[in-house]
C-alpha cells in the first residue's frame, strides 16, 4: 500500500510546480540566512559541502534529496570546486466545490507530511531522472507542457513516497505511519495494541515485528516517547502543571508519569521544569565540563575519580574531590560511564545521570544540552564547527595532500599506535578531514601497545606524537624508541615531519576540544611552509 497524496485522496489539496532552476556555483560558494518562502525540493547533482537547516547540520553530497518547508531558514558552504543543484519550488492549492463551481484556494506548508530534512529514497539514481526529466521539460515553456509538468510532478512525489526510506534505511511503510498519526492525535487517550494494528491493517503479532523492525523499538516503547516529547515541551512553559501534563499526554496519573518520564531521562519532571536554572556539576574524564562550557554554562564542581592508575592516589583525590563536590551543593551531578562505580556515592549528594556510553561526541552533547536546557546552543556549536572545519580541511588538503598519517601515545610504560576505527577523533581526522590513514595504522583495533625498542617500522609520511605525562618515565621510554632502527627509517622522521601533539584523544570529545585539534594541525602545516621556505625541512 502506498502513501496517500492529499490531492489523489478524499481532501482537495493539488500541488503546482511554481518554478525550477538549475543552480551552479564555483569554489568558496555561501548561503547564509536565506529563509525559505514556499515548499522546495532541492537535489545536489554534484559537489558536496555543509547543510544548515534550522541550526540542524547535513552533509550535502551528489545524490542527496533535501526536503524544505515554508519557513526554513538555510546556510551552506561548499567544499568542492563545483557545486550544482535543482531546486524545484511548489505552490499547494485547495480545491472546493461550491453551488457547483470549483473555486481555488491557495494553502500553505508542503503537500505531504514531510519534514524539513534529508529525505532517502531508494532507487537514489531513479530520483535523479525523474527530477532532471521533470527540469527538461520545465524549460520547455510552451503552453502545451503545462498538463505534462504537472503529470510529471505528481509521478515524481508519488515516486519519491512509495520509495522513502526509514533512518536505519528501512523502507517506510505507509500502514505504520497511518497508526503512528493515529498515536500523536490520540495520545491523551487509552491506545491499544489492537486499536494501532487495525490502523494498520495487520495482526496485533505482526505489527509487532514490523513496527520495531522499522523503528527500532515497540509501539509501546514509541507511544511512550511521543507522550515524553510531548510532555517536556509542555513543561518548559512558563505556566504548567504536572497533573495537567500527565492527563493531556495519556498517563492516568502524575505519580506514574513521574516515573516514567524518569525513566527516560533520568530526572523527574519537577526538575525538567527548572533546568535551566539548575547549578550543575560533573563526574568525568570524556569532558562533560568542556561540554558545559561551551553551552555557556559552568559547573560548580568537576570530579574526576577515573583517572589515576595510583590506588592510592586516586583514592586521595577522590575524596578531596567528592569533600569540594558536597560543599558546592549541586542540583544535579552528570557522570559518564567511566564514574559508574561511584553512582552510590553521587547520588547521596543530588540526583545524578550516568550516561550511557557512546563513540558518539554529538549525542553526548546533545543529551547534556537536554539536561540543562540549552539544546539550541548545541546545535549552534554544531554548525559553527561544522563551517570552521569546512575552512580548515581546504589548507590542511593543500599541505598533507597524499600523506599518510599516524598517531602515537607514549606513556611511562609502552608506546601506543593508534588504529583507525570507529572513534570520534578518527571521524574527525579521516572521514571529515579527509586526512588518510598509514598502513601500519589498523583499522580493527583501537591500538597498538608496544614496548620501546621493538615498535614496528614506522612507514608514515606524518606522525602525531602525544607524552602522557613528561615525566621521567616517559621520557625514557621515548629516547629509547629514538634509537631504534624503526624510528630512524620512518619517512616522517628522515622529512622532520614528528609534531608533538595535545591529548587528541580526549579533546575530541567536546566543541572546544576538536575546534583545539583543527587549531593545531593548522599550526603544524603553518610552520613546516614556513620552515620549508626557510630550508630547514629534512635537517
Amino acid at each position: 500500500m502506498t502513501e496517500q497524496f492529499p490531492f489523489i485522496a478524499e481532501t482537495s489539496s493539488l500541488p503546482l510546480l511554481s518554478s525550477m532552476c538549475r543552480v551552479r556555483r564555483g569554489k568558496n560558494f555561501r548561503v547564509q540566512g536565506k529563509m525559505v518562502s514556499r515548499p522546495k525540493l532541492c537535489l545536489i547533482l554534484q559537489g558536496d559541502g555543509v547543510l544548515v537547516l534550522n541550526d540542524t547540520v547535513y552533509t550535502a553530497q551528489a545524490g542527496s534529496l533535501f526536503v524544505l518547508n515554508p519557513g526554513t531558514t538555510i546556510e551552506a558552504a561548499a567544499r568542492s570546486k563545483v557545486t550544482e543543484c535543482i531546486l524545484l519550488s511548489m505552490d499547494t492549492v485547495r480545491l472546493q466545490q461550491v453551488r457547483g463551481e470549483w473555486k481555488m484556494t491557495p494553502t500553505p506548508g508542503f503537500p505531504l507530511d514531510w519534514q524539513t530534512g534529508r529525505l532517502l529514497v531508494r532507487h537514489e539514481q531513479q530520483a535523479v531522472s525523474r527530477l532532471e526529466q521533470l527540469y527538461e521539460t520545465f524549460r520547455g515553456l510552451q503552453p502545451e507542457h503545462f498538463i505534462s509538468i504537472h503529470s510529471q510532478l505528481h509521478e515524481l512525489l508519488q515516486f519519491l513516497s512509495e520509495n522513502r526510506l526509514e533512518a536505519n534505511h528501512e523502507k517506510v511503510d505507509p500502514a505504520l505511519e497511518r497508526s503512528i498519526m493515529y498515536m500523536r492525535r490520540f495520545m491523551s487517550e487509552g491506545i491499544s495494541m489492537d486499536q494501532l494494528a487495525k490502523i494498520a491493517g495487520l495482526t496485533p503479532s505482526s505489527y509487532s515485528r514490523s513496527f520495531k523492525k522499522a523503528k527500532g523499538m515497540s509501539p509501546t516503547d514509541y507511544l511512550n516517547r511521543l507522550r515524553i516529547d510531548e510532555a517536556k515541551k509542555q513543561l518548559t512553559a512558563e505556566t504548567c502543571n504536572i497533573k495537567d501534563v500527565a492527563i493531556s499526554v495519556g498517563y492516568g496519573n502524575e505519580y506514574y508519569f513521574s516515573r516514567k518520564f524518569k525513566q527516560t531521562l533520568g530526572i523527574a519532571p519537577s526538575v525538567y521544569m527548572k533546568r535551566d536554572q539548575l547549578r550543575v556539576a560533573t563526574a568525568s574524564i570524556m569532558g562533560f565540563h568542556e561540554n558545559l562550557a561551551s553551552l555557556g554554562l559552568h559547573p560548580v564542581a568537576v570530579l574526576e575519580g577515573a583517572l589515576d592508575r595510583d590506588a592510592d592516589e586516586q583514592e586521595r583525590r577522590l575524596t578531596r574531590q567528592f569533600d569540594q563536590l558536597r560543599q558546592a551543593k549541586p542540583d544535579l551531578i552528570i557522570g559518564d560511564f567511566y564514574h559508574q562505580p561511584y553512582y552510590d556515592r553521587l547520588k547521596s549528594i543530588a540526583p545524578t545521570i550516568i550516561l550511557e556510553s557512546t563513540n558518539d561526541w554529538k549525542e553526548n552533547l546533545i543529551r547534556i544540552a537536554e539536561l540543562v536546557g540549552r539544546e539550541k546552543q548545541a546545535l549552534l556549536n554544531f554548525k559553527e564547527l561544522e563551517f570552521r572545519k569546512l575552512e580548515a580541511s581546504q589548507s590542511l588538503q593543500l599541505y598533507f595532500e597524499q600523506g599518510r598519517i599516524a598517531l602515537m601515545h607514549i606513556t611511562n610504560q609502552s608506546i601506543r599506535l593508534q588504529g583507525s576505527g570507529e572513534d570520534p577523533l578518527n571521524q574527525l581526522l579521516y572521514d571529515e578531514l579527509e586526512l588518510h590513514p598509514a598502513q601500519l595504522v589498523s583499522p580493527e583495533i583501537y591500538r597498538n601497545e608496544y614496548a620501546a625498542d621493538s615498535i614496528p617500522v614506522l612507514d608514515t609520511d606524518y606522525l602525531f606524537i602525544h607524552r602522557a605525562t613528561l615525566q621521567p618515565a616517559s621520557e625514557k621510554v621515548f629516547r629509547r624508541m629514538k634509537q631504534t632502527a624503526s624510528w630512524n627509517r620512518s619517512p616522517a622522521v628522515l622529512q622532520g615531519n614528528v609534531h608533538d601533539i595535545s591529548n587528541w584523544q580526549r579533546l575530541c570529545w567536546t566543541p572546544a576540544g576538536r575546534l583545539q585539534i583543527l587549531i593545531e594541525l593548522e599550526q603544524i602545516a603553518q610552520q613546516s611552509v614556513v620552515f620549508s621556505h626557510a630550508g630547514l625541512i629534512g635537517h
